[in-house]
């Protein structure tokens, strides 16, 4: 026989106790579900070819291939943005921090 202890000693769990496995579809998965059939739509209905003149350079490319150039492009560049920002609003915490001393 296992000792179990006193059912009166249990203690009452806090914000942090485990919680009990989800099953099922989550939301976010539906909604990455939604929009990967959305693209793939979008996808299947642009690939017509389109002229790219850039600087000296001309070529032709499917027009889904430069859109997604250039949403990669965007992303890219919030993403450098994003750190930057975090990095010195970090930085002037920093600063505040050892001004206070």
């Amino acid at each position: 026989m296992t000792d179990q202890g006193d059912p009166g000693d249990a203690t009452v769990p806090g914000p942090k106790a485990a919680q009990p496995a989800r099953t099922g579809l989550s939301v976010t998965l539906a909604i990455g579900i939604v929009l990967a059939v959305l693209f793939a739509i979008f996808a299947v209905q642009n690939t017509e070819s389109v002229e790219v003149e850039f600087l000296s350079w001309t070529f032709q490319t499917p027009r889904i291939t430069m859109l997604l150039v250039t949403a990669a492009i965007f992303i890219i560049l919030d993403q450098i943005a994003g750190y930057l920002w975090r990095r010195r609003r970090r930085q002037r915490k920093v600063a505040k921090a050892l001004r206070k001393g």
